[in-house]
């Protein structure tokens, strides 16, 4: 039985269905829209944030007043139809019923067609605009664990938690790939590999969508996550073709598996802001993937067409360029500037009102669908589903398998439970690094907002290690009684040291330099002098560079952000209670111009100077890195066939066998390499994964099918292409060649691999 039986089996069945989602608009749909004003029409396209509504925050407080005449004003007068957000920080669910229970009884009761409203939040990992909602991993860390089945669950979690509380649609999840690490929403990412982020997004989004009562949203579309400068909300790098190889199939397996909504990205490709692009909002987002939902802008992105991009002379061209690209909703977010000025372009022509029907037509069935026309009111018999013992163990076994072991010289770890340990660095007893932005505030910065009680990594220590002494040594970014971190270590058996960086959301966490701040590398090089043996412990949002003292260091774990379980999955795994199965969902790169995927062309790989081999990627860690404290060795990888045409599939399978001392996961990885190609082909690219539970010496044999899709590549006309030559398929040391033969052969639909 599966491991997440009990809470799965109820939803199981609605989520193997997940499909397309179906936007054939309902006679209820087609009558309200009948009976709709024009400007009531634009209200229903116009989304405001939580702020401009209210008296004042709610500063910890659990409820949010609202001003009431602004309220009526947005939801009445000018019939808008969704709001945003929280008003700086996470309500319980008695102060989401509250304030969901106010602003639909307004808009139902004196709204003339009694439309409700939509309300959006970014629950990105677990309920965390919840108070006592459940935490997981951020997605980089869902990404190391290799587990459909892991994201699957998060996303049943974070939904029956958010219906608890009475939110609908969940900005979630980013389906964006992680190019850039120095990127601040790298952590939101499932990774560097578009097939990964695709199946544990697709995953995400149908246990999300699984009940029936929140619509999830696959963003940013598209290309967000490999910005050229690294900073938030700029211009990516790479050409249409790239785009499609790299950033769109993600989005396809999200379509597929019936996200109902879509947020845009905010920077642009190729000169084009993506909000203005027709091409990529209408003709392949709808044309290609065949999505039908409700498209919403991120944060004032139609302003910045004016603004920023500078694309378009004034704020009603930009109202225009966007609304004829393809959105449907505006986050304005703050005032009305959008729907008086879509209004003026109806009204004098430019823009016809069947194209803003269109728009409305998807929101009226989206509330349709999330039964909102029938139950639009929070229901307060939920309210016991928030952070129930169930919902922590699954974020506590997402916390455990994501935890990546990098490096473990002379089998250091596990830690005895006699050892004296000296635990330092500013990551040890700091609840922030381990939660990271979008947790109960947006930064997530601020303490006094976490559940009473949580434990930090020190805490989580101290129960396994009672005797276990602590010294900060440095800030984030400053040094902080340094003498007395190293009077620590050297009076230990062990030092865990804890570095990394507190939380951070979008362009806040923009950097200039990857590396760790001086001060966390200079403790830990002083540290590392004092010759006691060093467990770095790893917690970041991104892969900071470690090269200066990664080699003094005996053991690295990777934690990642991992949650509200995370400083007890983490101990676990320290003290050997849990056996670590996390590999990198990144290349942790080694030096600040080491930034290259493992994904690359063989031209990329070129080292320096005399060095300039194919083999000169030499990073920190490698995509897929990951140790246990046992041992598996692969053998037998063969493929049924020696021989398929561009059209055939071929199987491969391969044996595992766990030959240490101790039960283990194995999360096996396919990866594949075609030799030649008209186009520079990659070294290896990831086309599927699974994994393997065992006992010492038990072996099982993992089988895999490559398809079509699996085999081609992005050609220069954009479409997928099929070559015959020779592949290899690749499972950790093994390697077996197969040929391919046949025409070159064009695939119709956008692969998601």
């Amino acid at each position: 039985m599966h491991r997440f039986a009990p809470l799965l089996m109820t939803l199981a069945v609605a989520a193997a269905q997940a499909q397309p989602a179906d936007f054939t608009p309902s006679d209820r749909v087609e009558s309200l829209l009948s009976q709709m004003t024009l400007a009531e029409k634009v209200g229903q396209m116009t989304q405001l944030t939580l702020t401009p509504l209210a008296v004042a925050p709610s500063q910890g407080s659990g409820r949010v007043e609202m001003d009431a005449a602004k309220l009526r004003e947005a939801v009445v007068d000018r019939g808008i139809g969704s709001i945003i957000n929280v008003h700086d920080d996470a309500l319980p669910v008695e102060g989401w019923h509250a304030l969901l229970r106010e602003i639909q009884t307004v808009a139902l009761e004196e709204g003339r067609l009694g439309i409700p409203v939509l309300y959006g939040i970014d629950n990105v990992h677990g309920a965390n605009y919840v108070v006592g909602g459940t935490i997981f991993p951020h997605g980089v860390g869902m990404g190391a664990t290799f587990d459909r089945d892991l994201a699957e669950q998060a996303g049943i979690v974070t939904a029956s938690e958010s219906a608890a509380a009475g939110l609908t649609w969940n900005f979630a999840p980013v389906m964006d790939v992680g190019r850039q690490p120095l990127w601040p929403r790298f952590y939101e990412t499932f990774g560097e590999d578009p097939f990964l982020a695709g199946e544990l997004g697709a995953a995400t989004i149908r246990g999300l969508q699984a009940s029936g009562e929140i619509a999830a949203t696959m963003k940013h579309y598209l290309g967000y996550g490999g910005p050229i400068s690294g900073k938030d909300r700029t211009p990516i790098e790479g050409s249409m073709r790239v785009v499609r190889e790299r950033h769109l199939p993600p989005f396809a397996a999200a379509v597929e598996a019936g996200a109902m909504t879509v947020m845009i990205n905010s920077g642009e490709i190729d000169g084009v802001p993506v909000h203005a692009s027709q091409y990529w909002l209408t003709d392949v987002l709808r044309g290609e993937l065949g999505f039908e939902g409700v498209a919403v802008t991120d944060w004032e992105d139609i302003i910045f067409l004016h603004t920023r991009h500078r694309v378009a002379p004034t704020m009603k061209d930009a109202v225009r360029m966007a609304v004829e690209a393809g959105i449907d909703i505006s986050m304005t977010p703050y005032d009305y500037d959008f729907t008086d000025l879509l209004v003026e372009l109806v009204e004098e022509g430019t823009i016809p009102e069947s194209r803003v029907d269109e728009s409305v037509r998807r929101i009226l069935t989206l509330k349709e669908k999330l039964h909102l026309f029938d139950e639009p009111h929070p229901n307060p018999a939920l309210a016991g589903d928030v952070g129930t013992d169930a919902h922590t163990e699954a974020a506590r076994q997402a916390a455990r398998q994501s935890i990546t072991l990098l490096k473990n010289e002379g089998a250091i770890l596990p830690l005895a439970p006699e050892a004296k340990v000296a635990v330092i660095g500013p990551a040890a007893d700091d609840l922030t690094a381990l939660h990271g932005g979008w947790s109960y505030t947006w930064q997530g910065t601020d303490d006094q907002f976490f559940p009473e009680g949580s434990p930090t990594l020190l805490d989580a220590i101290r129960t396994r290690a009672a005797g276990a002494s602590y010294a900060r040594g440095a800030t984030w970014t400053d040094a902080d009684d340094v003498e007395a971190a190293v009077a620590a270590a050297q009076e230990a058996d062990v030092v865990v040291l804890a570095l990394g960086e507190t939380g951070y959301a979008e362009w806040v966490g923009d950097i200039e330099d990857l590396a760790l701040p001086d001060a966390q590398l200079d403790l830990a090089q002083a540290v590392i002098a004092t010759g006691t043996p060093v467990v770095l412990v790893l917690l970041e949002g991104r892969p900071r560079l470690i090269n200066r003292i990664a080699s003094g260091v005996q053991a690295v774990v990777m934690g990642y952000w991992p949650g509200s379980e995370g400083a007890e999955a983490l101990a676990e795994t320290l003290f050997g209670e849990v056996n670590p199965s996390g590999r990198l969902s990144m290349t942790y790169p080694d030096g600040p111009n080491g930034i290259t995927a493992y994904d690359h062309k063989y031209p990329e790989a070129l080292g320096v100077g005399f060095t300039r081999i194919p083999d000169g990627f030499v990073p920190q860690f490698e995509f897929g890195d990951g140790l246990s404290y046992t041992t598996f060795a692969a053998s037998g990888l063969s493929t049924s066939e020696a021989e398929i045409g561009t059209d055939g599939e071929v199987d491969v399978e391969v044996t595992i066998t766990n030959t240490g001392d101790r039960a283990g996961r194995h999360a096996v990885l396919l990866f594949s390499r075609q030799h030649f190609a008209s186009l520079t082909p990659h070294v290896r690219r990831l086309r599927d994964f699974s994994d393997v539970d065992l006992e010492p010496g038990e072996s099982e044999t993992v089988r895999f099918t490559l398809t079509p899709e699996d085999l081609a590549f992005i050609g220069l006309d954009g479409r997928p292409v099929v070559e015959p030559g020779t592949f290899s398929v690749m499972i950790d040391d093994q390697e077996a060649t197969f040929e391919v033969i046949g025409p070159v052969r064009f695939l119709a639909d956008v692969p998601r691999r």
